[in-house]
């Protein structure tokens, strides 16, 4: 059986997603060929060359919220041109299942992990058999919706057959492929679905769940040996929080290759023998969420229960063992103030991470700060962007949607230096509204004279520069 995998990635770039590779593993352990279409760009003509170039007998559809609406346009131009089933799964779905009853064109849905339903939605289909009463998934019948209840959750991570990074493009596998080797997240973050998936399978066995050790290097070996990269990534929410089991991966994974890996942790779980093993086991990025540099905020509205003690402290730790740091920071969640973005900088230039990313809140559907948003009133009409990177979908009045961006953008120039005075704001902002330059100007090493020679020239549009030229042929005209 041929099945045809849309995973949307407009404006983003492509980059090997793990949950598409297990339900791709699925498919190729049932004996069936999986076909990703994967763009970074709306083409219809691309798409529908792609779909015309197999006869496919299912379509699946992986998504997130961000990129809901380029999935949606898909599934329409596939609807126009075929009837094959599709089926629509992903992280937006399982938390915003009533796009079944919204869209006629979608046939079902899968909430949550979907191994198990797939396979058992593929095997029916050979067969020939009546699928509409599979656990973790609904299906359209005629003029009804079918609500299959949630399965177990899948415990002996072991058992599943080995992830497919063969769908992916040579681009997105030598770019930063993702390994997964644990489900689940024990932390309430609530700007995170995880809750809202905790509650989801409440009474449906363990919740954080991890591969053996033995399986692990198994895989992770595996995927090394076929793909050769220069460096892997662990995405796993928790990777270092189970320190027996890391110490026990990270001795077997030295032995076997020297391949650079980076990983994810909280500030409070590292210590000198984790930071010392992941060095030696050939650790290169380390990457902590810090968040916000507000202890109460970051305790009180996100639900990170860490002090700025403790991050300083983990930061400390990563440069004594030479592992490059990386930190992640949030701005603009329900409640978020200019000040507290201050802070987060003043934090930032105390732990001088190697590097950094700073992203704008995104209100998910499922999580606990969109739930607080649309409380509140906050969330504007417009409930999508392709990314994280852009606009505020909030409106607040302590903190407004310009100014939210105007934090974002000035973030790694306020890094670059110490507390800035009042005339220097005026300057960010004049730059941020101008759309120009004049941040970079100021911070290339000029003189003083030379400084005050740029400004003149930006803010008279460039006829300061153009009346010297004009003078100095005046000069030479004279000579």
């Amino acid at each position: 059986m041929e099945v045809f995998f849309i995973s949307p990635s407009i404006n983003l770039g492509v980059w090997v997603n793990y949950g598409i590779a297990s339900l791709c593993g699925v498919i190729k352990e049932k004996g069936h060929h999986a076909e990703l279409y994967q763009p970074v760009r709306f083409d219809i003509d691309d798409f529908y060359d792609r779909f015309g170039q197999k006869k496919y007998a299912l379509c699946l559809v992986s998504t997130v919220t961000n990129q809901w609406p380029h999935a949606l346009k898909y599934i329409r131009a596939l609807r126009k041109v075929s009837q094959i089933p599709i089926i629509v799964g992903g992280h937006h779905v399982t938390c915003c299942p009533d796009v079944i009853d919204e869209n006629p064109e979608i046939d079902g849905i899968c909430i949550g992990e979907g191994d198990v339903a797939l396979g058992a939605l593929l095997d029916r289909m050979v067969e020939g058999k009546e699928y509409h009463d599979l656990k973790n998934m609904w299906f359209r019948r005629e003029h009804e919706v079918i609500r299959n209840e949630i399965g177990d959750l899948i415990e002996d991570l072991d058992a599943l057959p080995f992830p497919d990074y063969s769908v992916f493009s040579a681009q997105a596998i030598a770019g930063r492929p993702s390994i997964l080797l644990s489900r689940g997240c024990p932390y309430n973050c609530t700007y995170c679905c995880n809750n809202f998936l905790r509650r989801l399978y409440a009474g449906k066995g363990r919740y954080v769940r991890k591969k053996s050790v033995k399986r692990a290097i198994e895989e992770v070996r595996d995927f090394i040996d076929r793909y050769r990269p220069d460096k892997v990534n662990f995405d796993d929410d928790t990777f270092v929080k189970d320190k027996k089991w890391l110490l026990a991966f990270l001795k077997e994974y030295r032995q076997f290759t020297d391949t650079l890996f980076d990983c994810n942790s909280r500030p409070e779980t590292l210590d000198d023998e984790i930071c010392r093993a992941l060095k030696e086991a050939h650790c290169d990025i380390l990457c902590v969420g810090i968040e916000s540099g507000n202890e109460q905020f970051r305790k009180n509205v996100l639900h990170r229960n860490m002090t700025n003690e403790s991050i300083m402290r983990a930061f400390s730790l990563l440069k004594k063992h030479g592992i490059k740091s990386y930190a992640f920071n949030i701005v603009g969640a329900p409640e978020d103030t200019y000040e507290n973005y201050l802070e987060t900088v003043r934090l930032n230039q105390a732990i001088r991470p190697d590097g950094y990313q700073i992203t704008i809140f995104y209100p998910y559907p499922g999580s606990d700060l969109f739930n607080r948003a649309k409380e509140m009133g906050l969330l504007t009409e417009n409930t999508f962007r392709d990314s994280f990177e852009s606009q505020s979908l909030l409106r607040m009045k302590q903190f407004p949607r310009w100014k939210i961006s105007f934090a974002k953008n000035t973030f790694g120039y306020r890094l670059m230096s110490e507390e800035k005075t009042f005339l220097q704001e005026m300057v960010l902002l004049i730059d941020y509204f101008s759309g120009g330059n004049l941040c970079g100007l100021l911070s290339a090493g000029k003189t003083p004279l030379q400084k005050i020679a740029l400004l003149v020239n930006y803010f008279s549009g460039g006829s300061a520069y153009r009346l010297v030229l004009f003078l100095r042929k005046l000069r030479i005209r004279d000579k």
